[in-house]
């Protein structure tokens, strides 16, 4: 992982991830962090049990796989709003995307995985999407992770409206041969009130299924936490007992990289569609346990 130091300048270039060298990822205005987490006691890995069936996708990765293969530097880009950012994250470099790159780049000796944090709090998926054609697409990452519906609930957003927004992401992601995988809202006490929450989380799902894109299931996780006793509810959540913390974006980086680990190791990955030499295993590589 390359190490660079912070930006808080909303303003700043996103650099570092194009093709043959430097690439700008966006215009003046653009708000994209390169994550590229530093030794801290907060980046430590923090390991949460959960039943494999409930972390692994139901869609494959075979595009990432075959990047995965063939390049030594992965791009990724983590666009989402607040628990995206890392807002109740102790300091940047301990929010998912910095995390998830840190576990990447261990469970991976040899490749470097550059995620960018695209996390902009409050931010709607209609945003989002804007974003997503504007800024993202156009730096061609391997993989775009798509957290959202959170905000579209609180606010009251119409199911159908939000519906429609990420189809229109996902058949763009899909047009520009990049692939994506849904995030879907966390759980926190509170969401019991926020009407409608559960369609949301119901209709990512369901969306995921009929494109057959994956989705990580931050909801049922969070709840499996808590139910199995492994955390209570106020050890994964900030003070405002709504965004995550510390331990929960830890433990949600280290699930979704063994779900995206497993998907690049899963051996039909390696081979390519009718009239493409199969690639080989990559060298080095052994299965990972399951989890």
């Amino acid at each position: 992982m390359r190490r660079v130091r912070d930006a808080v300048n909303p303003d700043r270039v996103f650099r570092g991830m194009g093709f043959g060298g430097r690439m700008v990822l966006a215009a003046a205005g653009f708000s994209a962090i390169l994550l590229l987490p530093q030794p801290a006691a907060a980046s430590d890995p923090i390991a949460c049990d959960a039943p494999r069936a409930l972390v692994a996708f139901e869609a494959p990765l075979r595009g990432l796989a075959r990047i995965a293969e063939r390049n030594r530097e992965i791009r990724i880009v983590a666009l989402g709003s607040s628990s995206t950012e890392g807002t109740g994250a102790s300091t940047r470099q301990a929010a998912y995307p910095a995390r998830f790159d840190q576990e990447m780049d261990r469970r991976f000796p040899g490749k470097d995985f550059q995620v960018a944090n695209l996390g902009k709090g409050g931010e709607l998926a209609e945003g989002m999407l804007v974003r997503l054609i504007r800024d993202v697409i156009p730096s061609r990452p391997a993989l775009v992770l798509w957290q959202t519906g959170v905000n579209d609930a609180i606010n009251g957003i119409d199911i159908e409206v939000f519906r429609k927004t990420l189809l229109s992401g996902i058949a763009a992601l899909k047009a520009a041969s990049i692939e994506v995988v849904l995030v879907d809202p966390q759980f926190y006490p509170r969401s019991a009130g926020v009407a409608h929450y559960q369609e949301y989380v119901a209709v990512m799902r369901s969306i995921a299924r009929e494109q057959g894109v994956p989705v990580f299931r931050r909801y049922a996780i969070m709840q499996h936490l808590i139910s199995s006793g492994q955390y209570a509810e106020a050890e994964l959540l900030w003070k405002d007992k709504f965004h995550l913390n510390d331990v929960s974006y830890g433990c949600l980086a280290d699930l979704m990289a063994k779900a995206v680990e497993a998907e690049i190791r899963r051996p039909q990955n390696t081979v390519i569609s009718a009239g493409v030499a199969p690639t080989r295993p990559i060298a080095g590589w052994s299965p990972s346990a399951a989890y």
